[in-house]
């Protein structure tokens, strides 16, 4: 019974978690020498294990820092597909093509780099005192793309690649969390195939893995925002952490977003998300889907706060036109379901008396049938499964019930019959 009582009520403040980062430090490794595999003839092969330990010796790792020759190789016309363009590059590289020249090729010949030149030949990402070569292009049938090539051995190989659809824009090329190696964070604005007009920054941080001998990812969540996020030493730590800042507040294909702004920080293993902050919420439709998301959460008595804020707070605003009658209707039978489960059935009469007044009956929005449903079957068999049972009844015969509230864009909740009675 103490498990099943309402919490506290809380307001909605912006979360602050307070900056991870450890005390930076170095991270120094090395290579072991390699064993030389015994002949044939040895007599250790006699031992089955043994023979196996033997026969999957490690293998060297490329010569990072072994280039080949500069030269003037002729650049070549453009390939029709982008793996075939990566190939091209990485011929031209090996041939002995500098990064001015790839540069010049990428814009004058191709046509393919976009206002702001994206090709780097000046750092060293790999940290083997040689530096590579990175370039953002519009590539043939893949759009967007982000390529590394790196030397290997005397020749250039791709050590990374990424399709992005819109053309990549490097963010920040350097050492970022201080350990000494220099990591690359980029970004592209992608769109959802299903819906064009929604669309976010999608950015990843790369730093070179060579134990992996492969460039990895150190943001361990996705990072989404709305526009190109930036860097900044916000806590004078020598590592730098990166900032999105959330500036839309939605669209017809989205539905209403929250601004304000997310910090991702370094905590000694990866960047991680530190603080949210947000503006307050100045849509009602935003304050109903918090609420909903705290009654599945079971955090009651949160919910019902929320419930009670989007019903009374005169300031909020409405996305659709048809909401102050459908919304309000919604909220109160939000609330005498989380009334009636925490027994508080006095508060309960009282939302139902307000939607009985407000929304006469027969032609009352439908969730103030479902509230009118529930709250009779309820109040004749004090069961509360019973009274789901007669709503999902209402819901089947009206199914605008559900559709209502999953007409708020792809970045909304959405909902079934069953999260409007789960009971």
């Amino acid at each position: 019974l103490a498990a099943c009582q309402p919490a506290p009520s809380a307001s909605l403040p912006p979360t602050v978690v307070p900056f991870p980062t450890v005390t930076p430090g170095r991270l120094v490794r090395g290579w072991l020498p390699t064993v030389i595999a015994p002949a044939a003839s040895d007599s250790r092969l006699a031992n089955p294990a043994t023979a196996v330990a033997l026969a999957n010796q490690p293998t060297p790792a490329p010569d990072y820092a072994a280039c080949p020759a500069p030269a003037s190789p002729a650049w070549p016309p453009l390939p029709a597909t982008g793996a075939d363009v990566t190939a091209a590059l990485q011929r031209f590289a090996s041939d002995g093509g500098s990064a001015a020249a790839v540069e010049a090729g990428l814009r004058d010949e191709w046509n393919v780099l976009g206002a702001a030149v994206v090709v780097r030949g000046d750092v060293d990402l790999v940290g083997a005192g040689t530096a590579q070569m990175v370039m953002a292009y519009s590539a043939p049938g893949d759009g967007g793309t982000l390529l590394i090539l790196g030397c290997a051995n005397g020749r250039y190989v791709p050590l990374y690649q990424a399709v992005t659809g819109t053309l990549p824009q490097l963010v920040y090329v350097g050492d970022m969390n201080y350990d000494g190696r220099a990591d690359l964070l980029y970004t592209s604005r992608q769109c959802s195939a299903e819906t064009p007009d929604d669309c976010a920054y999608r950015t990843m941080l790369l730093t070179w893995d060579a134990v992996e001998g492969r460039f990895v990812n150190l943001l361990n969540t996705p990072m989404s925002s709305g526009e190109p996020p930036t860097v900044n030493d916000i806590d004078n730590d020598s590592v730098l952490e990166i900032v999105a800042r959330l500036t839309d507040d939605g669209s017809a294909a989205t539905g209403p977003l929250r601004t304000g702004g997310h910090i991702y920080d370094w905590n000694g293993q990866y960047y991680t998300l530190s603080i949210v902050q947000l503006d307050p919420p100045r849509f009602r439709i935003q304050i109903v889907h918090e609420a909903d998301r705290a009654f599945r959460r079971s955090e009651f008595g949160q919910a019902v706060s929320l419930f009670r804020l989007a019903l009374d707070d005169t300031t909020l605003r409405y996305w659709f036109n048809d909401e102050p009658a459908l919304l309000r209707s919604y909220i109160l039978y939000r609330l005498t379901l989380l009334l009636a489960y925490t027994s508080r059935e006095a508060e309960a009469l009282q939302a139902v008396q307000l939607s009985l007044e407000t929304f006469p009956m027969p032609d009352a929005p439908v969730y103030a049938d479902l509230l009118d449903t529930f709250w009779n079957t309820f109040q004749t068999t004090n069961n509360l499964n019973s009274a789901c049972r007669e709503v999902q009844a209402i819901i089947s015969a009206r199914p605008e019930a559900v559709s209502l509230l999953n007409r708020y864009g792809s970045r909304s909740p959405t909902y079934t019959a069953n999260d409007l009675c789960p009971f």
